[in-house]
């Protein structure tokens, strides 16, 4: 599972999730329903990992760093951080 986790951290592969849990959820054979389960949580836990990290470091990294370079920026809170990566998600393709 830990090498599933990374590939999907390496990656950033997001766009699969509800065709990973159909995939789950529709599997015949056991052992595909089970690798497809295990690919699910691998994603999920990636996607929270990489959501922590943006609450958490984000903040500090535009209120420390970008400001520094910016003057003209304003302090940021972690949705602001947050919301910039996801508008950067959608508008960035992978």
């Amino acid at each position: 599972m830990l090498d599933y986790i990374i590939k999907m951290f390496a990656s950033s592969n997001v766009t699969g999730v509800v065709q990973n849990a159909v995939k789950a959820n529709n599997a015949v054979d056991v052992k595909e329903a089970k690798d497809s389960r295990t690919v699910l949580v691998a994603l999920l836990v990636s996607v929270l990992v990489m959501l922590l990290l943006n609450i958490i470091v984000g903040p500090f990294l535009w209120n420390n760093v970008f400001r520094s370079l910016v003057p003209a920026a304003r302090k940021a809170r972690w949705f602001d951080t947050l919301g910039l990566a996801v508008l950067f998600a959608l508008i960035i393709p992978h």
